[in-house]
C-alpha cells in the first residue's frame, strides 16, 4: 500500500539553513503515473540558489533523481517493479517517494550507479538538445564557456563525440582535471571568456553565464555560426557590438534554451535520457562527482555547493541506499 505521507526537503523561511527534511502529503498518483522509491538526487546550482534565496516556505525542490519502481500502478508498458530508473521533475524529486510518467524516465543500465544516474537527466539532456542545435559538428570549432560546470562537462564531451574540435574555458586552473580529457582543441583558463579570443573564431558557442561572456562570445563567431544561451548565473544584461555582428560574423544567430521547454515540446525525455545513460554504460561518458553524502545533509552540502567547496557534482543518498 503507498503512502499517503512521506518526507521531502522543503524550503523553510524560519529555519537558518533555509532547507529542511519535514513530513508532507503525497498526494495520489494520476493516471499513467508510476510510483518510485528515490534513492539517490543530484543538486544543481540554480535550484539550490533558489531554495536559499527565493523560495517560499512549503517550496519542494528538485530536479534529477534516481530510484527504484515500488509500483506500476497498472501503467501499461511501465518496466516491473523493482527496476531502477532516473529522471526529471519540474519540481519535488527531493523526497521519498514520487509519481512520475513513463514520459519522465528512463531505465538505469547495470554497471551505471545510482548517484552517477542522478547527475544525467537536467544536466545531460541540456547539454545534449544545446548540442543538436549547433547541427552538424564534425570537424567544427565549438567553444564551451562554464565548461567545468555540470551542463559544460557534459556538453564539451557529447561534443566531442559528435567529432567537433572543442575548446573548454575555465576560470580556474584547478578544474582544468574536469575537462582536459574531452577537450580535442584547447583547454582556455582566464578570468574572462576574453582568452578564448585567439583560438577563434567558432562554429557552435555554449554559453551558460551571460553578461559580459555572452557579449564577449558574440564576437567570437564565425559566420553562419551559432550561439546557444542558457544562463545568467553572472548578469542578465548583455551589450554587445552589433557591428562585429554585420561585418565579421554574418548570418550569425543567438538562441536561447530552456531544457523544461524543450521536453515539453518533444512530450518526452526517455529516449534520449536512455541514450545518456548508455553512454554513461559504455564509457563514452563520465559523471565526475565532488561530494556523495546522506541526504540529512542537505543544508551543509548546498552551502558548499553555491561556496563552490568542490568540483564536480553533488550527489545525496536517501536511506536504504548504498554509497
Amino acid at each position: 500500500m503507498i503512502a499517503t505521507q512521506i518526507k521531502a526537503i522543503t524550503v523553510d523561511e524560519n529555519d537558518e539553513h533555509r532547507l529542511a527534511i519535514r513530513t508532507v502529503d503525497l498526494v495520489p498518483a494520476l493516471q499513467a503515473e508510476v510510483t518510485i522509491r528515490i534513492t539517490a538526487i543530484s543538486l544543481n546550482r540554480g535550484e539550490v540558489r533558489r531554495a536559499l534565496t527565493t523560495s517560499l516556505t512549503g517550496t519542494r525542490p528538485g530536479w534529477d533523481f534516481a530510484g527504484i519502481i515500488e509500483d506500476t500502478n497498472g501503467v501499461t508498458d511501465a518496466p516491473p517493479a523493482g527496476s531502477r530508473v532516473a529522471g526529471l521533475l519540474a519540481v519535488g524529486s527531493w523526497c521519498e517517494l514520487v509519481h512520475v510518467p513513463l514520459g519522465s524516465i528512463a531505465m538505469i543500465p547495470d554497471g551505471v550507479s545510482d548517484a552517477e544516474a542522478a547527475c544525467i537527466p537536467l544536466a545531460g539532456l541540456t547539454a545534449l538538445h544545446a548540442i543538436r542545435k549547433g547541427g552538424f559538428l564534425l570537424g567544427k570549432k565549438v567553444l564551451i564557456n562554464g565548461a567545468s560546470g555540470g551542463v559544460g562537462q557534459m556538453a564539451i564531451q557529447l561534443a566531442a563525440l559528435a567529432g567537433a574540435v572543442v575548446y573548454s574555458h575555465i576560470r580556474q586552473e584547478h578544474h582544468r582535471i574536469l575537462v582536459e580529457e574531452a577537450s580535442t582543441g584547447a583547454v582556455i583558463t582566464g578570468a574572462t571568456l576574453d582568452e578564448a579570443k585567439s583560438h577563434g573564431p567558432f562554429d557552435f558557442i555554449l554559453d551558460s553565464l551571460g553578461g559580459a561572456s555572452l557579449s564577449a562570445a558574440m564576437g567570437m563567431l564565425k559566420k553562419n555560426g551559432t550561439c546557444i544561451t542558457i544562463g545568467a548565473s553572472d548578469s542578465a544584461t548583455v551589450t554587445f557590438d552589433s557591428n562585429l555582428l554585420f561585418f565579421g560574423s554574418s548570418g550569425a544567430a543567438l538562441k536561447s534554451m530552456n531544457i523544461f521547454h524543450e521536453i515539453a515540446a518533444a512530450g518526452s525525455l526517455a529516449d534520449d535520457l536512455e541514450m545518456l545513460l548508455g553512454l554513461v554504460a559504455k564509457g563514452k561518458l563520465k559523471i565526475k562527482i565532488g561530494t556523495e553524502k546522506e541526504w540529512t545533509e542537505i543544508s551543509a552540502v548546498a552551502t558548499a555547493l553555491m561556496e563552490r567547496r568542490f568540483s564536480g557534482k553533488a550527489v545525496l543518498h536517501l536511506p536504504g541506499a548504498l554509497l
